[in-house]
């Protein structure tokens, strides 16, 4: 058995498992070294202080050597010692320790460096455990002495190993509230991590989860879900979970309600939210989740439609007045040429008579009497139009020179000025000319200003510092139940 074949294979593995939090590329004092695994955390506390000043400050920093454990793979080190296996669980161990208590509890690469710590930890203990019987399954007498000390060497190591590894325990938040106790989910601690966890509040205290085996064979589904008709054992919990339960799904939720005063819809409220659970813009998000892009598609589909149709009709037209100039063209050649005398004659008729009946007036010719062709007036376009579609000449002038929110200030100081004369008067009266002109100028320069922005959705961030309901029961949720008092009766 090649003793470097098989720390290649490991530096290989633990290579493509710390690709991303990069354990094998931290460095770490080459200098340092613990016999026993308990110890290596207090033993390289020391090792920092014996080489720090009083203020804490490493000296001579430049003098120490500092290694990584790819580096001792990539130089045989591992492989040319004794107690090689255990010198990579020590060398693992160490650095997985110095970048636990680098990175903040609960972060990704904290959690990232905790697994990869259990995953290299039990890689080890599995490799010694696969070698040890690999050459316990053969007679120890045929190995020559090189091998024979190969097997002492996997067995020391694999001891020292698993004595330094446990099991690590899960923690969680606790608290006491009134009757009921809360426990939140797991806390992702690393078993390396020696700092105190950090409480969310003072009144949190920190519970640990032991597990525990149960040989109770767990009911089968039938009596948890059992059937109403069917008599239920005594000896099992009672199969009824969350009594008096009621989803808001199976209800009427209560939503915006718009409202309508007619005449005096420019001053009321337009909607009415007391005692809602949905919200104006909760109703318009599901409105356009469910409606709106459905609708924006069809009428994008219908423009595409429409622009197709437009070109191939302007096509044909130009196509059919180049073939009628031509014709006429050919056509009045020898019209002209046919009638030039008579036309000479009625000339000189014409002016005659042009002098005469109409006294100086103005002759109109009669192709300028013949009726014009129709306009094609887009109905669409007409019943879409609003007065708020007229862009005046002060908007343009104010969004090209960045002045957008000085014409909003002065529009809505014209409106509140207009308004303010309108409720003076005993009767209310609707909006003049003018206010509404204003109303929609400033309705128009607001819509630009915000598009201009390009808002994005608020991102909606869930509170995770509440603890969570957990309770392990076998059977069912505890649900509080309400007993009924029978009343007595007395005989008369």
């Amino acid at each position: 058995m090649d003793y470097t074949t098989i720390f290649s294979n490991l530096y290989t593995v633990l290579k493509a498992a710390s690709s991303k939090c990069k354990v094998i590329d931290e460095k770490f004092p080459s200098e340092f070294f613990e016999k026993d695994p308990k110890k290596i955390f207090t033993a390289y506390g020391k090792f920092l202080k014996s080489r720090s000043d009083a203020e804490g400050n490493i000296k001579d920093e430049d003098e120490i050597s500092l290694t990584t454990i790819s580096t001792r793979f990539e130089q045989n080190e591992y492989s040319k010692r004794e107690d090689g296996l255990y010198g990579l669980y020590h060398d693992l161990k160490l650095v997985c320790t110095l970048l636990v208590h680098f990175h903040p509890q609960g972060t990704r690469n904290y959690q990232m460096v905790d697994k990869f710590y259990k995953f290299a930890t039990e890689l080890l203990l599995r490799e010694c455990y696969r070698l040890g019987i690999m050459l316990l399954e053969d007679d120890m007498d045929q190995y020559s002495e090189e091998k024979t000390a190969f097997y002492n060497t996997v067995s020391y190591d694999f001891i020292k190993i698993s004595v330094g590894y446990s099991v690590p325990y899960v923690e969680n938040y606790y608290i006491s509230s009134g009757d009921m106790d809360l426990f939140s989910s797991a806390i992702s601690k690393s078993s390396l991590d020696q700092r105190n966890t950090e409480l969310p509040n003072n009144n949190f205290t920190v519970n640990k989860v032991v597990t525990r085996s149960e040989d109770n064979i767990a009911p089968p589904m039938g009596f948890l879900a059992a059937n109403v008709s069917n008599i239920p054992d005594p000896t099992l919990p009672p199969t009824e979970m969350m009594t008096k339960f009621l989803h808001p799904n199976w209800y009427a939720l209560p939503t915006t309600v718009w409202l309508e005063y007619g005449d005096y819809k420019s001053w009321a409220p337009c909607f009415n939210e007391s005692g809602t659970v949905l919200d104006a813009g909760r109703r318009g998000i599901i409105w356009l989740e469910k409606i709106g892009y459905m609708t924006l598609w069809r009428m994008k589909s219908n423009d595409e439609k429409e622009k197709k149709t437009g070109e191939k009709t302007e096509s044909n037209q130009t196509e059919n007045n180049i073939d009628r100039g031509v014709d006429d063209e050919i056509n009045g050649g020898t019209d002209d040429e046919a009638n030039g005398g008579k036309d000479a004659d009625k000339d000189n008729q014409n002016d005659v008579k042009g002098e005469d009946d109409f006294n100086g007036k103005e002759v109109v010719s009669p192709k300028e009497l013949a009726p014009s062709e129709p306009i094609s007036i887009k109905l669409e376009n007409l019943y879409n139009w609003s007065p708020g579609n007229n862009i005046q000449q002060d908007e343009l002038k104010a969004f090209s020179e960045g002045l957008q929110s000085k014409l909003i200030t002065e529009t809505l100081l014209k409106i509140k000025i207009l308004k303010q004369k309108r409720l003076k008067l005993k009767r209310v009266s609707n909006p003049s000319s003018e206010e509404r002109r204003l109303f929609f100028k400033v309705q128009r320069l607001l819509r630009e200003v915000i598009i201009a922005k390009q808002p994005k959705s608020v991102p909606q961030a869930y509170a995770r510092s509440f603890p969570v309901l957990q309770a392990n029961y076998t059977g069912s949720i505890p649900v509080a139940r309400t007993m009924q008092m029978r009343k007595k009766k007395y005989k008369k």
